[in-house]
């Protein structure tokens, strides 16, 4: 006879309490950070930076067997700090391998002799973006050059002789702009494409394309303006094989695929599907050339995400069926596609499509070792907002051995991202899987000014910031609720940079949230402005409507540390100490306000990390504390958790213990 098992019991727990297969070490372990993705030799090239090794930067290579390999042997780190994002740190061309070296910014070729050879040397000069003028045996960069003394650094494209021998002076071929990016150069090497843009603009508000004939002794001709500024802006600018230049530009409103053939620029790609992407680092990519005339693109559609291959000349797209949820970097690979991006069920990697659509995994951050009923799997909601529909991704609770008591609300984690000019990441993230397989959902906010959703959508924000995202949050918060998805006292808030700007925004002027994390964010606008470095030195007059005349009344309406009375539930905020964007003193004041008003207050500060843990110790000391600090304010019984100092935690204490209203308890 037939043998039936029993169905496996689920324990029973309150959410928030669920032991997790996921642990703090396996998120940081899976942190692996994908850079930008090249082709040379039919092989793909890409750059990771590794927590596990202090954030080392290794260029990576893989065959079209499948074999990887790591070029850059320790302790050589590829990083650049250009714009103080970076991006753009290395250049894999006609069989050579350029990178900026992380301590020194300055070139290196690597070749077969070790170690790598030097070919720069500038003091106070970093460099990015490189192309590889191979006529001219020469590199063409960004360079950015910082003048003692001076508050702004200098920003220009340059000239870099890669011949044998020592470091030899570089050459400027352009300056005069604000800000350069992108340098490509033609196939034919006669001509050389790039981006340039000026305060208080950023890049995708208004760069523009430009083009220049390169002269017999190297230098550049007078310069076209081929499309970009005056209200849009250009991003991706790239050559293709028969020399016809493409390039994206959202002039429509849509980040639309363009081609400029006899001086003439036509839209290949229709309204509606957004190729444009909020160029925060170098690198960025969202097509690539494969073969003849097709290009592979990857859209953001209402915020899903859409592989397709375009045929230049007719349009005629051909949609990719995949389960990609983002695709961050693309080239070509063999007969198909390379590229960087996550599934619902997979973390982010290096991929490869082939001809017959079959995805192989050539580098992942890490295999996630959860059962199916263990993974969260994100889904897209919308819901009304002030200025229109708004949208987010919800992860429910999961876990394969645990479920909830009958009836039981989760507390729910609303994330917001950072930029403010980002978007909610797409596909499997172990970190949103460290809380929903403890019994938290996370609901990871898009609100007005994110990116994916077109540039009516993104523009929300100009002049709102602080007001329309704040509203945004507020109107999630009754959604969640009522929709019965959420514990209304058990709301929590956490977020990071720009991120956590609004998450302090938040928990001083709504008072719905039981505790909030705040991760580096910004807290005084006005000190903020003073020190900005020059990448975002406009990019609050755009964010909150004001100039440099007019902006200081809005700067303290709108500066959190000013509204720290208004904060009455507990906060946790981490802060890196060689911040150079937001710098500790933001974090210090707000947690001096706190600490002396009695407000329930926790503080970690982490040497040598700056904005953007890099990491795996801090990594995993954020994510724990977190954890517990949460688990404390929210009573919920969790063996084994972080010590985290919590100072004033007696005043909630007291609260509880009399039956005063908790933080969260007010009405919505």
């Amino acid at each position: 006879m037939p043998v039936t098992l029993a169905p496996m019991t689920r324990k029973i727990l309150p959410h928030g309490c669920w032991p997790s297969p996921v642990t703090a070490e396996m998120v940081a372990g899976k942190s692996l950070r994908f850079g930008s993705l090249q082709a040379d030799g039919g092989a793909l090239y890409w750059c990771e930076s590794r927590p596990g090794e202090g954030g080392r930067g290794v260029v990576m290579r893989a065959s079209q067997g499948g074999d990887t390999e790591e070029l850059l042997p320790p302790p050589w780190s590829a990083r650049s700090k250009v714009h103080e994002y970076g991006g753009g740190e290395f250049l894999a061309s006609g069989g050579r391998l350029f990178f900026v070296e992380a301590d020194s910014q300055d070139i290196h070729e690597l070749g077969a002799e070790a170690p790598p050879r030097r070919l720069t040397d500038e003091a106070n000069t970093r460099f990015a973006d490189m192309t590889l003028d191979e006529t001219r045996n020469r590199l063409i960069a960004v360079m950015e050059r910082h003048v003692k003394g001076s508050h702004q650094p200098g920003n220009m494209l340059a000239a870099i002789p890669a011949g044998e021998g020592g470091p030899r002076d570089v050459t400027l071929l352009a300056q005069g702009r604000d800000f350069y990016a992108t340098p490509r150069i033609s196939p034919d090497g006669r001509e050389l494409a790039w981006l340039e843009w000026d305060l208080p603009h950023m890049p995708w508000e208004q760069a523009e394309l430009h083009v220049a004939a390169i002269g017999d002794d190297g230098t550049l001709g007078p310069s076209i303006h081929v499309a970009g500024g005056d209200g849009s802006a250009v991003f991706q600018p790239g050559w293709l094989a028969d020399g016809r230049l493409a390039f994206v530009w959202d002039r429509s409103g849509w980040g639309r695929l363009h081609v400029r053939e006899a001086g003439e620029c036509r839209p290949v790609t229709p309204d509606g599907l957004d190729l444009m992407r909020p160029q925060w680092v170098f690198g960025m990519q969202s097509w690539t050339q494969l073969e003849d005339v097709r290009i592979a693109c990857a859209f953001f559609d209402g915020g899903n995400l859409r592989l397709a291959a375009v045929d230049v000349v007719t349009g005629e797209r051909d949609d990719i069926d995949s389960p990609m949820r983002s695709a961050d970097a693309l080239a070509p690979f063999g007969a198909g596609l390379g590229l960087v991006g996550a599934t619902d069920t997979t973390p982010a990697g290096v991929l490869a499509i082939g001809a017959h659509r079959r995805i192989r995994t050539l580098r992942s951050a890490g295999e996630s070792g959860l059962a199916d009923k263990d993974l969260s799997i994100g889904q897209i909601i919308s819901f009304d907002g002030d200025a229109g529909k708004v949208y987010a991704i919800w992860y429910p609770p999961a876990n394969a051995n645990v479920e909830a008591p009958q009836g039981e609300r989760p507390p729910v984690i609303v994330m917001v991202h950072g930029g403010p000019t980002g978007m909610a990441d797409r596909g499997l993230k172990m970190k949103i899987q460290f809380w929903t397989s403890r019994g938290f959902a996370v609901c990871d906010l898009d609100y007005s000014g994110s990116a994916g959703y077109g540039r009516a959508y993104r523009d929300r924000l100009e002049g709102n910031w602080g007001v329309l995202d704040l509203a945004d949050v507020a109107v999630l918060a009754n959604h969640l609720v009522d929709a019965g998805k959420a514990d209304p006292e058990r709301l929590l808030i956490s977020g990071g940079s720009a991120g956590g700007y609004t998450v302090l925004m938040a928990l001083a002027k709504l008072g719905v949230f039981a505790a909030g994390g705040c991760t580096y964010g910004v807290a005084d606008l006005s000190q903020l402005q003073r020190i900005t470095h020059k990448f975002e030195a406009g990019y609050l007059y755009g964010l909150t409507g004001t100039t440099e005349n007019d902006c200081e009344e809005v700067f303290a309406a709108r500066s959190p540390v000013n509204l720290a009375d208004g904060i009455d539930c507990p906060v946790i905020f981490f802060q890196g100490l060689e911040d150079k964007v937001v710098p500790p003193e933001q974090s210090r004041n707000m947690v001096a306000s706190l600490r002396e008003r009695g407000v329930p207050v926790a503080y970690m500060e982490f040497e040598g990390e700056g904005h953007g843990f890099r990491t795996a110790e801090t990594i995993v000391t954020v994510l724990e504390s977190e954890y517990a600090f949460y688990a404390r304010v929210l009573g919920l019984d969790v063996p084994g958790l972080r010590d985290v100092e919590i100072e004033n935690f007696q005043v909630l204490q007291r609260k509880q213990e009399t039956g005063a209203p908790r933080p969260g308890e007010r009405p919505l």
